[in-house]
């Protein structure tokens, strides 16, 4: 009896879990035949949950990107990043730069009532209301929104709209759906007037998008719809792909080996991080604009972009994307040329009143706070892995440099260390691992023959130099430089005693004529003192420094290319050293302006203005600052390409920096979809309605 029960039991148990199994199996059957069918219909895509799916509001990028899809603002940059017509159709300039007036094209919201005027005003007042929306710099300089009619209006400016294009590319949200209402109501913000419209929207089935066929502009017929999942966070947006379950996202060059594969077309495009090589001129040397030159002459530019960047590189001159209509690409920069760099060393000259000091950097992180000296005594630290590069909030004005964080770029909407180059000690912050003497006395550099045998035009100028040394606590002019031998020192004075004794003979016998010599004498012009130290001072100050070369630990590319620029600098007798910092250091060195080179970088604003980022590689630029102030009062694009194109020639004609150039950001797809995209990295999925499956 209890036997017999006992296999009951089990029998039930297994039946149970049999049928539990069977069940599970064909939910598991039916699922996957869903997806596959959706998955071969529709385009996939992921973002992260977002906070509010409203245009305006949203900082997430992942989300920023698909709601491009859904709406479209008054103009759109393009892949070359120039403002082009989006919702107007034609648009006039003032002659004054400070009005725009503007119609619009016949576009519908997505419940079928037109776009017009009144919207474009309700908009700009909704931005401007609303602080922290990405887009609430664009509307700063607007006064006034005339509304004129349903499709025509004007756009008054408070100065002069330099770029005011580009400031009109934020989307346009509806008045109807939105007036009186909470900024971020769902249900408000579903309704579009872009080339796709919600469908559906939660939070656990996603978004669903559907081509809008009344859109206003051209869309092919085999345009696909797209599902939308929502995942955690960014980090699984890239997953997905990874998985096969999303179709498309952007990948920086950290993790790109995770996508090359026969699964993934990988597209390049290029993107808004620029980087560069800012030189500290509150350095006396790095003030003399032939060092400079040396400098700039001595690196090679191509080598950097080839081999630190792998090619992933658009070399530019200034902060600028290179295919920019204001951007002047016949403007060449400064040849690599060993030969040009020796020869600008020659030509340097430094009064004796300036004090050259060796840089101090305030380094962090050690040990291993340094690589690849030119003296190759340091190694690079292998355990420096560059960390992942991110780019959010699409439409921010970021400007700030990138070494803010650890990443590549910063994080928006907040900008980065905007403030890095603002004044400072050039020589805060502590030691870098120099050797020094302790007690505040000079630093003692090789006592060889070159050091030795330096002579100086007049007894006046070794007092000079001697007394600058003095007041230079850890100067690299040596005390050895700057002494003579006391027996030398006696020999004169005994020299100089004889020769006093043989005047005075020669006085006692030639009274009258030595005193009409003497008048004559004195009515003579005193020998001017040399002011400036000669070639050989110079040569030996140089050699007895290192500069100091600081760059974030955390990005790969720019350590590799901080490596080659201290080889270049040795190749012509300039030694080096390059100081690893973590993103702290960076913030810390680049406000106190303790380096001498540094490898850095800025994102790219929207609105293509240089001011900032220019300002922040080089401050105290006089000639600079006067052409940089000219940038406000333009009126046409003609002016803005004039400005630029004198700004980047006397940029190169003085080698106030290096510049390296825009790197190139990548599109993941799969290889199921065929795609010719045009994005740029505001809009990342411009085009997608030309996605068509393979074949």
């Amino acid at each position: 009896m209890k036997k017999t029960k006992i296999i009951s039991m089990i029998l039930a148990v297994a039946l149970a879990v049999g049928g539990c199994s069977a069940f599970n199996g064909d939910k598991k059957e039916e699922k996957a035949s869903d997806t596959k069918k959706t998955y071969s219909e529709k385009i996939q895509l992921a973002i992260q949950k977002p906070s509010t799916i409203s245009p305006i509001t949203n900082t997430d990028e992942s989300v920023l990107n698909v709601l491009n899809l859904v709406y479209d603002g008054l103009f759109e940059l393009n892949k070359n990043y120039n403002a082009i017509p989006k919702l107007v159709k034609n648009s006039k300039m003032s002659s004054d730069g400070k009005q725009m007036d503007i119609v619009l094209k016949d576009a519908k919201w997505h419940d079928g009532n037109p776009v017009t005027a009144d919207d474009v005003a309700f908009t700009v007042s909704s931005i401007r209301s609303n602080k922290t929306s990405p887009y609430n710099y664009m509307v700063q300089n607007i006064s006034d929104v005339i509304v004129n009619g349903e499709k025509n209006l004007t756009i008054k400016f408070k100065n002069n709209a330099a770029f005011a294009k580009e400031n009109l590319t934020f989307p346009i949200i509806s008045k109807v759906q939105l007036s009186g209402k909470d900024i971020n109501n769902v249900d408000a913000n579903k309704v579009g007037n872009g080339v796709y419209k919600i469908a559906s929207y939660s939070d656990r089935e996603g978004i669903s998008l559907e081509v809008n066929k009344d859109y206003y502009g051209d869309i092919p017929k085999s345009a696909m719809n797209i599902n939308v999942n929502i995942v955690p966070n960014e980090d699984a947006v890239v997953s997905t792909v990874e998985a096969l379950e999303s179709d498309m996202v952007k990948a920086d060059s950290d993790n790109l080996s995770r996508f090359q594969n026969s699964r993934f077309d990988i597209k390049s495009y290029e993107g808004r991080d620029y980087d560069a090589v800012i030189i500290n001129q509150s350095n006396p040397l790095l003030a003399n604009a032939n060092f400079r030159k040396a400098i700039v002459s001595a690196i090679n530019r191509t080598a950097i972009i080839e081999n630190g960047y792998m090619g992933h590189v658009h070399s530019v001159n200034i902060p600028i994307n290179s295919k920019s209509k204001y951007y002047e690409s016949s403007i060449k920069n400064m040849e690599y040329s060993t030969e040009n760099a020796e020869k600008y060393m020659k030509e340097i000259k430094i009064n004796k009143k300036d004090k050259i000091k060796e840089t101090q950097v305030n380094a962090t992180n050690k040990p291993n706070n340094k690589v690849n000296s030119s003296s190759g005594n340091n190694k690079t630290n292998s355990s420096n892995k560059p960390s992942s590069s991110g780019n959010s909030g699409g439409a921010s004005n970021n400007t700030g440099t990138s070494d803010s964080s650890g990443s590549d770029a910063n994080q928006a909407p907040s900008g980065g260390d905007s403030g890095a180059q603002n004044g400072g000690n050039s020589n805060a912050g502590g030691s870098s691992g120099g050797e020094s003497a302790g007690n505040g006395a000079a630093r003692i550099i090789d006592s060889s023959e070159e050091t030795r045998n330096i002579v100086y035009s007049t007894d006046e100028d070794k007092e000079e130099f001697e007394k600058i040394a003095d007041e230079n606590s850890d100067s690299v002019i040596a005390t050895n430089l700057v002494r003579t031998a006391n027996n030398t020192k006696e020999n004169a004075n005994n020299q100089n005693n004889n020769a006093a004794n043989n005047n005075q003979n020669s006085n006692n016998q030639n009274n009258n004529t030595t005193q009409n010599k003497n008048d004559a004498d004195n009515k003579k012009p005193k020998k001017e003192e040399n002011p400036y130290y000669t070639e050989k001072e110079i040569k030996t100050m140089i050699n007895s420094i290192t500069l100091k070369i600081i760059v974030n630990r955390e990005n790969s590319e720019r350590v590799k290319s901080a490596n080659m620029i201290s080889e270049n600098l040795k190749a012509v007798g300039i030694k080096s050293e390059v100081v690893l910092l973590d993103s702290l250091g960076m913030q810390k060195s680049l406000a106190n302006r303790s380096y001498d080179l540094a490898v850095t970088g800025w994102q790219i604003s929207s609105i293509p203005n240089i001011t900032e980022i220019m300002k922040a590689i080089c401050p105290n630029d006089a000639g600079l600052n006067e052409r940089l102030g000219k940038i406000q009062g333009v009126t046409s694009e003609e002016d803005i390409k004039k400005i630029y194109a004198d700004i980047e020639k006397y940029c190169i004609d003085n080698a106030l920096f290096i510049s390296i150039g825009v790197k190139d950001n990548y599109m993941i797809i799969n290889k199921r979809l065929k795609t010719d995209l045009y994005m740029n990295d505001y809009d990342q999925y411009r085009g997608i309605e030309m996605v068509t499956p393979s074949k």
